[in-house]
């Protein structure tokens, strides 16, 4: 099964990775957990590097215990489908026909964090051997440095996002969060769903932890292929598209409180501590709501929430919209402006000559694509007929350029609402039972 990589793709690997300064060993073997019995199937190279020694020794100690491993998913749609020869030689190698997940993280860590350099430029300012304090990211977050070197690089990411001429591009990003986020909870809430949707806070957790593009691809094919994705107005006797009036409540104040209180927060303060505390908002959100629920128990509240679920998506709808007026509207006739702040390479990125601001940013613009695109996708899924999937897709074209992608999602889930539990609705259906 294992095979040696050939020498011109060892010294490729040595130019995307300039600071290793020794490659000892290079394996690949099949993953058993993502292989299957098709002649196009996964396979995972991974890629030891050993870290530079200094003259003092120090990161010897580290031989045995922290040997890097870097994963490549190397894509092939077909067998006779050819890659460029100076990204990979893919002899003796199996190609990865598996979905759009994949090719997300293709895209997004394959070529934004480690072919760019993104992942070196983090690792250095957070090297858990390094002394605390020695960079204003590298904090006692908690009693666990590997738990620590995890969220010293969460902060340095974010942090670098902040700059101030990519304000732009960190205002669509936080919005389009807010309306996927809301997206899964508000689902979550409704009196029936398929149990794999039932953990919203654990999949925002996962998409906070392993990248915004890889899980959303995952989570929209799931929306799409459980039915949730095209419900339909039902009979009050079985009530599948409602959410009761205390749940709707409880989401529209885990909202408020536990995502924009501190997204606001840590872009204002730009504090270490509070943007490490961001990453696990989606935690917060479930707690918000349990302790809402506590106060207000949905078994006494049974009647229909649709108008205050209808108010928790006009405010993500509004406050997208102004924030996409506020910050991209300036650029739209600049039209260089708009590239260098939504438009990715489709090449690699000399990691010598970028930053890590450029490297965190071309990170993101992957991210945001890969994980807007696919949620707008499974939307579609919404409508009725041909007429009104073709009006949600010039929806897209237009109210995305206009009110950017949080606020055009958000709409689209206005229209949802009232398609699915608004009072014409609710009286069509009873007409039809009677």
């Amino acid at each position: 099964m294992d095979q040696c990589l050939p020498l011109h793709t060892l010294n490729l690997f040595a130019k995307i990775f300039p600071d290793c300064v020794d490659v000892q060993e290079v394996l690949h073997h099949s993953n058993p957990a993502l292989v299957w019995p098709h002649p196009v199937g996964p396979r995972i190279i991974m890629i030891y590097f050993v870290p530079e020694v200094d003259d003092q020794g120090k990161g010897t100690s580290a031989r045995q215990k922290a040997l890097e491993t870097r994963l490549f998913i190397i894509h092939r749609r077909a067998p006779d489908l050819e890659l460029p020869p100076e990204l990979f030689d893919l002899q003796g190698l199996d190609g990865l026909e598996i979905a759009d997940p994949f090719e997300a993280i293709q895209l997004i860590f394959g070529l934004s964090f480690y072919q760019n350099g993104l992942q070196f430029k983090l690792n250095a300012i957070c090297d858990p051997t390094t002394a605390l304090a020695s960079h204003p990211f590298r904090l006692a977050y908690t009693v666990t440095p590997d738990v620590d070197k995890f969220l010293c690089i969460m902060v340095a990411f974010f942090h670098t996002l902040m700059d101030p001429f990519y304000r732009p591009l960190v205002a669509e990003l936080f919005t389009t969060l807010a309306a996927v986020t809301i997206i899964m909870f508000a689902e979550a809430a409704r009196d029936k769903l398929p149990f794999v949707l039932r953990t919203p806070a654990a999949i925002c957790l996962a998409f906070q932890f392993a990248s915004f593009g890889v899980i959303m691809p995952l989570y929209s094919l799931m929306f799409v292929i459980t039915g949730t994705a095209s419900l339909r107005p039902g009979p009050l006797t079985t009530p599948g598209t409602k959410i009761n009036q205390a749940n709707a409540e409880a989401l529209l104040f885990a909202l408020v409180i536990s995502y924009i209180v501190p997204t606001l927060g840590m872009l204002v303060y730009e504090d270490s501590m509070a943007t490490a505390i961001w990453q696990i908002f989606p935690l917060f959100i479930e707690l918000s709501q349990f302790a809402y629920r506590v106060i207000r128990p949905p078994s006494k509240h049974i009647e229909s929430g649709h108008r205050t679920v209808m108010a928790t998506f006009a405010l993500v709808f509004v406050a997208s919209a102004a924030v996409h007026a506020m910050y991209m509207w300036p650029l739209l006739g600049d039209w260089e402006a708009l590239r260098v702040m939504v438009v990715p390479s489709l090449g690699v990125l000399d990691p010598a000559a970028t930053s890590l601001t450029e490297g965190v940013v071309e990170f993101i613009k992957w991210d945001f694509i890969t994980a807007a695109g696919p949620t707008m996708l499974s939307t579609l899924w919404m409508a009725d007929d041909f007429v009104q999937c073709l009006a949600v897709v010039l929806w897209y074209g237009v109210a995305t350029v206009l009110l950017g992608p949080g606020a055009a999602i958000a709409g689209v889930l206005l229209w949802r609402e009232e398609k699915l539990n608004g009072g014409s609705q609710v009286e069509k259906v009873q007409e039809k039972i009677r």
